[in-house]
């Protein structure tokens, strides 16, 4: 079956949306040559595999609330590493000092 691909969707998602659980996530990425970390262009076509266990707890859930997951990261976050600053992220001889 394919699902099209909604704006900021990762594999993930749509693993959730379409299957009720994140382990077809791998099923998912495979069919489409994919990797699972892969930034997925909104408004292509993904193949989500016939075989794949679905929970159907969540898909009716899902369904019934219209929810449609979308997680992945954009370009327009910062991309510099966070300083993380207190007493739990000082090093001894690094940012903590002894005299």
């Amino acid at each position: 079956m394919k699902e099209i691909i909604l704006n900021n969707q990762s594999i993930l998602d749509i693993a959730l949306q379409h299957t009720g659980t994140v382990e077809n996530c791998f099923a998912i990425a495979i069919a489409n040559g994919f990797s699972v970390s892969d930034i997925v262009s909104a408004g292509n076509p993904a193949e989500i595999p016939e075989d794949v266990q679905k929970n159907t707890d969540v898909l009716n859930e899902y369904t019934a609330k219209k929810i449609q997951p979308a997680t992945a990261a954009t370009g327009d976050q910062n991309n510099e590493i966070p300083t993380f600053k207190g007493i739990g992220y000082m090093q001894i001889g690094n940012s903590f000092k002894i005299s």
